[in-house]
């Protein structure tokens, strides 16, 4: 043998501790050889693609085979081998330990009670073997085989990415093929939870640390509920390319029959998104139908941005069974849109196909506009003059179809608002802001003057003018300092606004696609006062500021024409610009000089508490139109929202109602430790509770279970529910539990 493919050195060594460790894994196996001043023998084996050496206390060659013994070291490479007997051979660099063995590889490692190994080829066989051949995930075997440089096979062994022993939770596989970083294929697999065997998977594909998508089954789903019955939800998951994937799934219910549904995710570029959802069942209890979301968005070049948004329902008692929020079971209302815009400095140019539907028993209320062509000039300085321009442009195709009318397919409105706003100087603080406009709609179809009205195709032409002055007032201000309450400001704002439209004689025979058209002649004033108070607080020792405490708002309108122009019918509901301007509630079927006073408080006392209080007040009347209040409040790992609505019916055709929704909320589901919410949404009007939804979270370092309860009661809906989810770090959940409906 040549001395420069083999030297041999005896002497006397410090040696200091060598640590082998996965990194990022938790455990650092350290085997420590401190023989001071002990014989250590080295061997050193060059090769074209390394360099190979054994140390050891002792060593014994022949020819090409090398016999190490007492705290043997190999390395190779990125590979380590410590040991406590090594045979090599450097011909076929093949080798084989005994005693107790450890391995590594980059962030690859196991223990063992003895080693086989193949450095040409890098593959090992590793007996009794416990260790990590990927960051996240332990693997134990009675025989583990290294298939490659990244790739292992398990015979009747365990993954697990607990730490604990024994582990919380555990696959028992009678075959396991690993590639570092990218997946584990799991053949006659058992999930267990503390020893206890929960599901079994005749075939599992398990992400590893690079959480690569790749295709395959998804985790068994089951549940119960008392209208559906048990739920068995099987899914399964395609990539399509590095940018997309298709998910296919099944939800058999045992009282209702079988539901499909797809969701398709593309991310082709960072401009560029598209997600389509779809979900149908052929119900026994004929509640079935179909769903269908699409959300997509596009960023062009040119500075066009292309948006689809779609949420459509074959009907409304489908989305009231099989709906998994209160929010969309109780909302009839639907849209789809598809537009493109482009924004230009002040001037914005917009594209859309779009259809709104109010989902009602008898026949739906649909509304489509397509296509619909405007310009809008938000607002342009006119050279050096003291004015500003505003312009609204618009072609549109429309169509309405309710209980009552159908217009044609497509009824062309052709409408062009211009308008300037003066800036006029302030004097004395009191400034005046006027705008004048004039604006002039074509419709080819109207409603006829039967008894009973129909969309005819005869045309229709609306011109009016309007003037809009705003009157801005001096804000008095006060500041006051308190040993109490700190330094804060009081501030009031009065609010004046006069508006007067003239002009709109055919409020009656225009059909009412949208708040375009609602419109109707005015002369009015609005007035109101605003309080202020800002409170000073210092979020830096050295830096200090102002912020809201406390606002509260009263404000009313005074009508010099409460006809209208003669829009206005008593006994029946009107709403039309502008009597909706200032509050929600302003359908009304008598005459008013007066509108309702408007009053509303919010109040925030430090970040993570508010709330907020309206109310309006029928002066002509003498009694409350209608009431709302929001509160929050968040401290540490308690959260709580509350919103309450009540509304009076103090005319024909107006409703009321009595309802409060509540969420409690402690701790965080994603986080570890103990967490829990509660929402509830009751009708104090009926005293029936409308939804409750109980939920229960405990996160373990590596696993965790969530325990929720639903109960419905709405309409064709009477259900309770439960659903469960159990989360495996590193993998994802098994069970059919969503994420909750936030409250607002």
């Amino acid at each position: 043998m040549s001395d420069h493919r083999l030297r041999l050195h005896f002497g006397f060594w410090l040696l200091a501790a060598v640590s082998v460790a996965a990194p990022g894994s938790g455990y650092a196996q350290t085997q420590t050889q401190s023989q001071q001043f002990a014989q250590v023998s080295t061997v050193v084996i060059p090769y074209r693609d390394g360099e190979f050496v054994l140390i050891s206390d002792s060593s014994e060659s022949t020819k090409t085979r090398h016999s190490a013994t007492g705290h043997v070291l190999m390395t190779f490479q990125d590979i380590q081998i410590t040991c406590d007997h090594a045979e090599y051979d450097e011909a076929t660099r093949k080798g084989s330990t005994s005693g107790l063995t450890r391995f590594t590889q980059k962030q690859q490692w196991l223990t063992c009670s003895r080693a086989e190994f193949d450095l040409i080829n890098q593959t090992a066989t590793f007996y009794d073997a416990t260790g990590y051949t990927d960051q996240g995930f332990l693997v134990q075997g009675k025989v583990v085989l290294k298939t490659g440089r990244d790739t292992y096979e398990v015979e009747r062994g365990l993954l697990t990415s607990c730490e604990e022993k024994p582990p919380k939770w555990g696959f028992n596989v009678g075959n396991a093929k690993i590639h570092v970083d990218q997946t584990a294929r799991l053949r006659q697999v058992v999930l267990r939870v503390k020893g206890v065997p929960v599901f079994y998977f005749p075939y599992l594909i398990v992400p590893m640390e690079n959480k690569k998508r790749s295709s395959g089954l998804l985790p068994f789903h089951t549940g119960s509920s008392t209208s559906k019955g048990r739920q068995f939800y099987l899914g399964y998951y395609q990539t399509l390319g590095s940018s997309a994937d298709l998910t296919l799934y099944g939800d058999y219910f045992s009282l209702r029959g079988l539901g499909i549904g797809g969701i398709f995710l593309a991310r082709p570029n960072e401009q560029t998104r598209l997600n389509i959802e779809a979900f149908g069942v052929n119900d026994r209890l004929h509640q079935g139908g179909a769903h269908l979301l699409v959300d997509g968005y596009t960023q062009f070049q040119n500075g066009f941005r292309a948006v689809a948004n779609v949420n459509i329902t074959t009907n409304f008692q489908f989305r009231q069974a099989f709906s998994e929020g209160l929010r969309s079971a109780t909302i009839p209302a639907e849209q789809a849109i598809i537009f493109a815009t482009r924004n230009d400095d002040s001037f914005s140019s917009n594209f859309s196909f779009e259809r709104n539907e109010v989902l009602f028993p008898i026949r739906s209320l649909v509304l489509r506009k397509s296509p619909s062509i405007e310009f809008d000039s938000l607002g342009r300085s006119l050279g050096k003059l003291p004015l500003i321009f505003y312009l609204r442009a618009a072609a549109e195709g429309l169509y309405r179809a309710d209980s009552v009318i159908e217009t044609p397919r497509i009824v062309q409105r052709f409408d062009f608002h211009p308008s300037v706003a003066l800036r006029l100087p302030s004097v004395a603080g009191f400034s005046l802001m006027p705008s004048i406009g004039i604006r002039e709609t074509y419709y080819n179809a109207r409603l006829s003057d039967d008894a009973q009205p129909t969309a005819i195709p005869t045309s229709l032409r609306r011109q009016y003018a309007d003037l809009n002055v705003e009157l801005r007032t001096p804000e008095l201000e006060r500041s006051f300092q308190s040993d109490r309450f700190g330094d804060f400001k009081h501030l009031v704002q009065p609010l004046i606004t006069y508006r007067w439209i003239r002009g709109v004689t055919n409020l009656q025979d225009t059909i009412r696609f949208d708040d375009q058209d609602a419109i109707a002649d005015t002369n009015e004033l609005e007035y109101g006062l605003v309080n202020r108070i800002l409170r000073k607080r210092g979020t830096k020792p050295e830096f200090s500021e102002y912020y809201e405490l406390l606002s509260f708002k009263v404000a009313q309108k005074y009508y010099f024409d409460p006809s209208f122009g003669g829009a206005f019918i008593a006994g029946e509901p009107n709403l039309f610009y502008p009597l909706n301007t200032l509050s929600g509630f302003s359908s009304t079927g008598i005459e008013h000089t007066l509108s309702p006073t408007s009053v509303s408080l919010r109040l925030t006392p430090k970040p993570g508490i508010g709330y907020d209080v309206r109310a309006d007040y029928d002066t002509k009347l003498g009694r409350l139109r209608d009431a709302s209040l929001w509160a929050t409040w968040q401290h540490d790992k308690f959260q709580f929202a509350g919103t309450y609505v009540k509304t009076n019916a103090l005319e024909p055709n107006t409703f009321s109602a009595n309802h409060v929704q509540g969420q409690v909320l402690y701790g965080l589901p994603n986080e570890r430790g103990f967490s829990a919410g509660l929402t509830l949404s009751y009708n104090i009007q009926t005293r029936a509770l409308l939804n409750s939804n109980s939920r229960l979270n405990y996160m373990w370092n590596c696993c965790g279970v969530s325990l929720e309860f639903q109960q419905y009661h709405l309409g064709v809906r009477t259900e309770s529910r439960f659903t469960f989810s159990f989360s495996l770090k590193g993998i994802g959940n098994f069970g059919n539990l969503r994420r909750p409906e936030s409250l607002f």
